[in-house]
């Protein structure tokens, strides 16, 4: 038993820079009030979960970074971040954007959207967190629909066949991406990629946050239509 616990504390701290990373990448997107110690801790519990199910025959870092984003979104979903609340506000501030920026003719400020809004600063960026936490979860579900965490891990040996259809897949998500436009490919590169923060992408393009979010989840919805039937 001793033994057993040891050599689960041994993964686990192996795996621990892991878990914090991750915690880390996901929590920049997330609203202040969901605190990351939480998200760090339901990573430990997918790796300890995961330890029966590791194979000498796979690729155990793989299966483990899966399982691991895959606790973590599954617990912010316990969160309902894409309540019908959420989901109302979001469409009100797009309401409020579109008819500022037609009426000013021009991007309006994160302030005037405020204003319009009757909003307060910390509750509309607040509101703005919870919209892009809903995105984060959206994205998730985009390379996840329909398959477990077992099907999407990688073998260290793969046959030809299986190096075909990875090949393919992510040629048709390059392509996919692609096909986005260029403003589109920009937020999600400077959201995901480069890791920037939703208010310092809307001060680089020189628009509202409100505004970012919005081509965020445009960007994410046209890729979930392209990929229905790849992934």
């Amino acid at each position: 038993m001793l033994k057993d616990e040891n050599k689960e504390k041994e993964i686990v701290l192996k795996y621990l820079p892991l878990i914090k990373s991750l915690a880390c990448r996901i929590h920049r997107h997330l609203p202040d009030t969901v605190d990351i110690n939480d998200l760090i801790g339901h990573g430990i519990l997918a790796v300890l979960g995961s330890i029966p199910k590791l194979d000498s025959n796979k690729n155990p870092d793989a299966y483990l970074r899966l399982r691991v984003k895959g606790a973590m979104y599954d617990y912010l979903r316990s969160l309902d971040f894409v309540s019908k609340g959420v989901r109302k506000k979001e469409k009100e501030i797009k309401a409020v954007l579109d008819k500022l920026t037609q009426e000013l003719g021009r991007e309006p400020t994160d302030e005037e959207l405020m204003n319009a809004l009757g909003s307060k600063p910390e509750t509309f960026y607040s509101d703005l967190q919870k919209i892009f936490a809903s995105h984060v979860l959206y994205l998730d579900e985009v390379f996840r629909e329909g398959r477990t965490y077992e099907e999407l891990f990688s073998t260290e040996i793969e046959s030809p066949e299986e190096r075909v259809i990875k090949t393919d897949l992510k040629e048709k998500v390059i392509s996919a991406i692609g096909r986005l436009g260029q403003r589109e490919q920009l937020v999600l590169q400077l959201l995901f990629y480069e890791e920037i923060p939703a208010k310092e992408v809307a001060k680089l393009l020189k628009v509202s946050t409100a505004r970012v979010s919005q081509i965020k989840e445009n960007a994410l919805t046209k890729l979930r239509e392209m990929l229905r039937d790849v992934i």
